[in-house]
């Protein structure tokens, strides 16, 4: 259960960071970052980062919550699944 609660609020944060930076390149005049959807260029980002003076560090860690997120919902279904094998040749007495 603990697996599953990680990964959706990991899956959550990183939805919020995209949000943020979406709404980052929004306020500097790229409008197109909120029409896009997942089709989001982060290597635009990345250009207008250092133009603004932004740190990096934040994208990168929105990609690693994403993947640790979508890690932990694979486990927590592996866990879960896993313990009761269902077989259906056996009695029950």
């Amino acid at each position: 259960m603990i697996l599953l609660i990680l990964g959706g609020l990991s899956l959550g944060v990183a939805a919020t960071m995209d949000t943020i930076f979406r709404f980052r390149m929004a306020r500097k005049g790229h409008r197109i970052g909120l029409l896009k959807g997942g089709n989001f260029d982060y290597r635009e980002y990345h250009k207008v980062r250092v133009r603004y003076g932004w740190s990096a560090w934040p994208v990168y860690l929105m990609w690693a919550l994403y993947v640790l997120g979508i890690a932990f919902l694979i486990g927590s279904s592996f866990v879960h699944f896993g313990t009761h094998p269902m077989r259906s040749n056996q009695r029950s007495t």
